[in-house]
């Protein structure tokens, strides 16, 4: 019997409380203007020998201006997140598009890899260039290009 009526003091108790909760509307983040980001390129080496491979390393820096809104303020199409990017992001190498020259001059290696780095194996002789190009996030039409980086393969 005290069990039963403890079970109904604390039914009663989270009702009550539950009650008096109002729902919060969620918060996200827009973007207010243009963002700055800035990427930075290094590689393991800048001299191999044909068929050998260099580990590509990108740091990505990012400032902007986000303004926090109530979701149901967000207008039709606008980009929103949760959380603004990230400011520095010291291992972006895996997650920006390489352009190479000449083309088809390397090979990348596809597997996921825990630092993020980017594998090329060097296919031709000569110099090679690769620049990094990323993008900035809620500025779908923007691409941002770091320095090259130039290999010279013998």
């Amino acid at each position: 019997m005290t069990v039963r009526l403890l079970s109904l003091f604390m039914i009663a108790g989270l009702l009550w409380n539950l009650a008096g909760c109002k729902q919060r509307s969620a918060v996200v983040y827009v973007l207010e203007e243009p963002q700055r980001v800035t990427l930075t390129t290094s590689a393991s080496t800048l001299s191999v020998q044909r068929g050998a491979s260099v580990v590509l390393h990108v740091e990505r820096h990012t400032a902007g201006k986000w303004k926090l809104i109530p979701l149901n303020e967000v207008r039709s199409g606008q980009c929103w997140v949760y959380q603004p990017p990230t400011e520095f992001e010291p291992e972006v190498a895996d997650s920006v598009h390489w352009d190479v020259m000449p083309e088809n001059a390397v090979s990348f290696n596809r597997d996921f890899r825990l630092d993020h780095t980017k594998i090329a194996t060097m296919n031709v002789n000569g110099t090679i260039t690769l620049t990094p190009i990323g993008l900035a996030k809620c500025e779908p039409d923007r691409t941002v290009e770091g320095p090259a980086i130039r290999i010279e393969v013998s």
